[in-house]
């Protein structure tokens, strides 16, 4: 019966001890009797009952093997537990060491050993271990006789098992492990697998083993060890030592002993393979046994981690590697093995330190030579970031500048950009006081990823300047990585026609019949494309953008440049939405902010464009609140990561969702600080975005005249400029006008969706008001039928009533489109919808929009991680707010107050919630959107119309690529 042991902690014996009553046996030197005795235990001793128990179990159905490295506690464990009682029989120990190495003194020793425990072996007699009738062979054969003859259950503990190597003692050996006598098991203790036979017996499960891993302490044992030393430790601190040392016994009782119990917290940063302590033991239980050659190896292939064979042999110089790497680890010297799935091989953390400080000390040419042919294995591997790392050690600076140029550097937009800027970060500290082409760009690459982008640039400059003191075979690989840094740079900070410049010398240098040598061309191209098809999107190029951002996003994935991947999708579904393919837009930036949480928060500052092309997306839909949410995240993660151009897209954004608000006093005030911001200058495609806006707000105000005041003076109109003076044409009565500035969109091939929806628009306002009956009903159904598949309703909403004769007209007529049109109807047709006296919370608005989609309360608590009783506090109090009281008419009021879609429009965006609501906010209830007047008698002020997105080409730039938005009154 296993006995189980309680946790204890055992304090020193001082003694050696012997069964009562047993007398040495005959021929045995006293030098013998400390291996025949149980060792004596460490001052300090934790008892671990899960490894007794497992001991007791295994050794009772057969033969155990312990075996582990230096330090790891296999003797300490075994001897408490044969002096715990829980051995499954009287315990015999003999420790070997290399007397042992021929048969007769081991058997003897064996005899020895047994004789010590006071069991009784044959008649009972004393044995002399010399015969005088016999050789060797005969004498084994009497002991081994002896043992069969065995009627008292015994275990023989051998401890050192490693230390047997004579061929004639392991094969006599294997035979008793093969057929072993039925009252006698064997423990079996060594630092490294005996050269026994035991695939038998573990085939057959007669062989109990427990290795390194399994004598690793755990946390609570951890702690107990710790305790006993006095060292109180935090939880906290616990792990960390923990994963510092691996649960390693000796690392744990060395920390112990190193830490002051006062001041834990300071000696726990300090503990490493370079305390005194620590080096002394690993240098002599790991490195004093091993032959000169070995120890060799070890120091040299410190520097890197995790190892390979062929790494190890590369940066240590000798071609067996990995036999080298194979004999440490089944010597158990702190190496751990390759497993078979092809993880490789590493060292001990503490052994690596204590390791890499000798060779530091001893040889520290060999330490810089090491790095610099680990540096040189990871970049004909393919592992650029940790080739940097172990150049920049080297102190070769011509080595890091061949790794950053033709390696590293695309990683910047990769997720090891962060580890990458830590690697140079030496280097660019010392920009100031070395200048030279390499601090310089290590500097620069810092700054990026700091987002300071115009400290970035000075130093690209400085570094550029270096270039013609380059050696040529470096020298364009350095002017391709200047020229991507600062097209990163210039394109984050809003100088597109600087960003464009790069990318397109970029695509220049390292297309595919660039000279040889430049290992990560094609990473540079990829990145140049996502460049290029950044500033060809704000230049107003939307194709070319597109196809741009297509095939980075297709190439950055490849080479997992997973920022610039997340970065080009995000712009390529803004592109969607602007030309009016909402369901494309949305499904695109849906999927990019998904990818970007998956792979982390150092991913989602590139998901801005995402955010904001649903919140475009949502405001053409006529969702304000929803559009609200998204628009407060693209605002953050551009703040995030610095990019103004994208920041300045989502303040124009907000603008316009101030004049569906109904506010366009505040609109005003944002579109006035922008241009007071801009100085005035602004990519092309914002400046027809702000232009938009401000035309959006100033008809919203009842103002058409100012915005033919500001539009009209061009003389060659682009088509967003044609549809906002129609608009304005329309509220001043002129429809004649109106119809003629948006007649030539109808040729237009880059009108888009959803210019081509607002043009429709108009001319059937127009036609209508001209009474061109046949005119305007086509047109109502050529805008119905561009729109309903994207359910593009705000344009349908801000037109205003007065089209909704013409709408039902077209039905009666054509009958085409009814479900959209039916929905424009019902909309249209909806009372006006009071504001709330109280606002929803984020929380309840989110609780709301379960609602329609049939969630219990439970799934609602299980998608939002809050329990059910939260979940029905929020539905009580909205229930409250909106005056209702069940889940039909909650959905109900929800969809008259816009705060949910109309049915059948699906889920509003099937994302998280943003964690912090926008800094502005939205009504409960928009305005009512008045009818569109009848032009033959218009009273009163003009309706609101709004213009949305731009999506035509713009050509307009200055050399800069900026425009100047200057205007004079």
């Amino acid at each position: 019966m296993t006995r189980v042991v309680e946790p204890r902690v055992v304090a020193s014996v001082d003694t050696y001890r012997r069964p009562p009553g047993t007398a040495l046996p005959v021929g045995v030197a006293p030098a013998l009797v400390a291996r025949l005795t149980v060792p004596r235990r460490p001052a300090v001793l934790v008892s671990r009952p899960r490894l007794e128990r497992r001991l007791t179990d295994l050794t009772d159905a057969g033969t155990t093997l312990v075996t582990a490295g230096p330090g790891e506690g296999k003797t300490a464990l075994v001897a408490a537990w044969a002096e715990a009682g829980a051995a499954p029989g009287t315990v015999g120990w003999l420790t070997l060491d290399r007397t042992d190495a021929d048969p007769a003194t081991f058997w003897s020793d064996v005899l020895a050993a047994l004789r010590w425990t006071g069991v009784p072996l044959g008649d009972g007699g004393p044995r002399p271990l010399e015969y005088a009738d016999g050789g060797t062979e005969r004498h084994i054969d009497r002991i081994h006789a002896l043992l069969y003859d065995l009627t008292t259950p015994i275990v023989l503990v051998l401890d050192g098992i490693h230390e047997l190597h004579d061929p004639s003692v392991l094969a006599r050996l294997d035979a008793l492990l093969t057929q072993p006598p039925p009252a006698m098991r064997l423990v079996l203790l060594g630092r490294a697998d005996p050269g026994l036979r035991l695939h038998r017996l573990r085939l057959d499960g007669l062989l109990g083993e427990i290795h390194a891993p399994d004598l690793r302490f755990d946390r609570a044992e951890a702690g107990r060890l710790l305790s006993a030393h006095g060292l109180r430790l935090d939880a906290g601190q616990t792990d960390r030592l923990l994963a510092r040392t691996g649960g390693w016994a000796a690392g744990l009782r060395l920390a112990a002993m190193s830490v002051d119990p006062a001041d834990p917290a300071t000696g726990l940063a300090r503990f490493s393979g370079e305390s005194p302590a620590v080096a002394d033991y690993l240098a002599g239980e790991v490195l004093a046994p091993l032959p000169p050659p070995v120890r060799s190896f070890l120091l040299r292939t410190s520097v890197a981690e995790p190892l390979s064979g062929p790494l190890a042999a590369a940066v240590s110089g000798q071609p067996e590697g990995r036999r080298l790497l194979t004999d440490l680890t089944a010597g158990n010297r702190l190496v751990s093995a390759a497993d078979p799935w092809g993880r490789p091989y590493d060292y001990h953390p503490l052994l690596r330190e204590y390791l890499y400080h000798r060779l530091r000390a001893e040889d520290p040419a060999g330490a810089l030579d090491a790095h610099r042919r680990a540096a040189r294995w990871y970049g004909a591997h393919r592992a650029p970031v940790t080739a940097l790392w172990h150049a920049v050690r080297s102190g070769d600076t011509d080595e890091v500048a061949r790794v950053l140029f033709t390696l590293a550097l695309p990683r910047l937009l990769s997720a090891e950009g962060a580890q990458l800027a830590d690697t140079v970060r030496p280097l660019a500290d010392a920009a100031d006081d070395a200048p030279s082409l390499v601090t310089l760009t290590c500097a620069a690459v810092a700054a990026v990823q700091r987002h300071d982008f115009a400290r970035a640039r000075a130093h690209l400059r400085r570094a550029r300047a270096t270039l013609p003191g380059v050696p040529a075979g470096l020298r364009d690989a350095a002017d391709i990585g200047l020229s991507l840094v600062d097209a990163i740079a210039a394109g984050s900070t809003g100088a597109v026609r600087a960003a464009r410049t790069g990318a397109s010398r970029v695509l220049s240098l390292a297309g595919p019949d660039a000279r040889p040598g430049l290992p990560a061309a094609a990473e540079y191209r990829a990145l140049a494309r996502w460049n290029l098809g950044r500033a060809q999107l704000w230049q107003g190029g939307m194709a070319a953008a597109d196809a741009s951002l297509r095939d980075a996003a297709t190439a950055a994935g490849h080479h997992r440049l997973d920022l610039a991947a997340v970065s080009a999708d995000a712009h390529r579904a803004v592109i969607d939405v602007v030309r009016g393919e909402l369901r494309s837009g949305t499904r695109r930036a849906r999927s990019t902010v998904l990818a970007a949480e998956r792979q982390g928060r150092a991913v989602e500052p590139y998901a801005a464009g995402a955010f904001l092309a649903l919140a475009l997306a949502e405001l053409q839909q006529d969702h304000p609140h929803v559009a609200a949410r998204h628009l407060a995240r693209a605002g953050a993660s551009a703040a995030a990561g610095a990019d103004r151009t994208l920041d300045r897209a989502v303040r124009l954004a907000e603008a316009r969702l101030r004049v569906q608000a109904g506010d366009a006093a505040a609109a005003r005030r944002i579109l006035a600080e922008l241009r007071a911001d801009s100085g005035n200058r602004l990519p092309a495609l914002l400046t027809e975005w702000l232009a938009g806006a401000e035309a959006e707000a100033e008809l919203a105000a009842g103002a058409p005249d100012t915005v033919l005041e500001h539009l009209r003076a061009d003389p060659d109109p682009g088509v967003w400029e044609r549809i906002w003076l129609g608009w304005a044409d329309l509220a001043l009565r002129h429809p004649a006008g109106a119809r003629a500035r948006v007649a030539p969109l109808g040729r237009s091939p880059d009108r888009g969706r959803a210019a081509a929806v607002e043009e429709s628009l108009i001319t059937a306002l127009a036609a209508d008001a001209l009474r061109q009956d046949g005119v305007a009903v086509e047109a109502v159904d050529r805008a119905l039928e561009l729109a309903a598949p994207d359910r593009l309703s705000h344009p349908f909403r801000t037109a205003g009533n007065r089209l909704a004769p013409l709408i039902r007209r077209q039905q009666r007529v054509l009958g085409t489109h009814a479900a959209f049109a039916e929905m424009v109807l019902t909309d249209q047709a909806a009372p006006p919808a009071e504001r709330l006296a109280e606002p929803l919370t984020d929380r309840e608005l989110t609780v709301l929009r379960y609602l329609p989609t049939m969630s219990s309360n439970d799934e609602i608590a299980g998608d939002l991680h809050i329990s059910v009783n939260t979940v029905k506090a929020h539905l009580k109090s909205l229930y409250r707010k909106l005056a209702v009281s069940s889940r039909r008419e909650a959905i109900r009021r929800g969809r008259l107050l816009g705060l949910l879609r109309p049915s059948g429009t699906g889920d509003p965006d099937g994302l998280p919630d943003a964690p912090a609501g926008p800094d502005f906010a939205v009504p409960d209830a928009l305005p009512d959107s008045p009818a569109w007047p009848d032009f033959a008698d218009l009273d009163g002020p003009p309706d609101p119309v709004r213009p949305p997105a731009c999506d035509g080409p713009v050509d307009r730039t200055d050399p800069d690529g900026l425009v100047d938005l200057t205007v004079s009154d």
